[in-house]
């Protein structure tokens, strides 16, 4: 006979347990490197609760592409709420990612993380993942849009394609750091990206 875990005290629901154990391990571990008993077991949930929200290992990662999206934009809105200028957003930006690094919580951009350690092709996770990068890339270009209009960038600054660019070079220094473990890559990214608000 099986002993039944017991329901953990926090307020917490199952799925929100579920949901959060998934994102903390696919981010730290990859999808591929994710086990479906691994989340049930880091979640303390039954196999019964995890089939009631998620059918497969795929509509974990769906959701873990999501809240993955939905986190990084609402981390950059809020920095940016609080910067006067790009380039103290940029600032801010680079200590967080800093920060991360320091506490060995960084392992790169969560998209490139996750569709990176894809065992096979998967066309609706990349689809997804597309969608949101695309979620990503329209914040930034919001963002270069109102400050053109505080005149805080020139008239001429092509906010679409800046917003691509920040994303390129955020995923370029992110892998090579992945790569290295080398922090002077957000050093870079830093000026990198100073040099290209004007």
């Amino acid at each position: 006979m099986s002993k039944r875990k017991p329901e953990p005290v926090s307020g917490e629901g199952p799925f929100e347990r579920i949901a959060s154990a998934a994102v903390r391990l696919m981010y730290s571990q990859g999808y591929a490197g994710t086990s479906i008993n691994q989340v049930i077991d880091e979640s303390e949930s039954h196999k019964a609760s995890f089939y009631r929200y998620f059918q497969t290992k795929e509509d974990l990662g769906k959701e873990y592409l999501e809240r993955q999206g939905k986190d990084f934009r609402e981390a950059w809105e809020r920095l940016m709420e609080r910067s006067k200028t790009p380039e103290e957003f940029v600032h801010r930006w680079m200590a967080l990612l800093k920060k991360q690094v320091k506490s060995g919580k960084y392992f790169g951009c969560p998209l490139a993380r996750f569709m990176g350690s894809l065992d096979k092709p998967e066309p609706d996770l990349a689809e997804r993942s597309s969608l949101v990068l695309g979620s990503w890339i329209s914040c930034l270009e919001n963002y270069f849009e109102k400050n053109k209009k505080d005149l805080t960038l020139p008239a001429n600054f092509d906010s679409k394609k800046k917003a691509e660019l920040f994303l390129k070079l955020f995923q370029g220094n992110s892998q090579f750091y992945v790569m290295t473990h080398d922090p002077k890559y957000f050093n870079e990214l830093e000026e990198e990206m100073l040099s290209n608000l004007n």
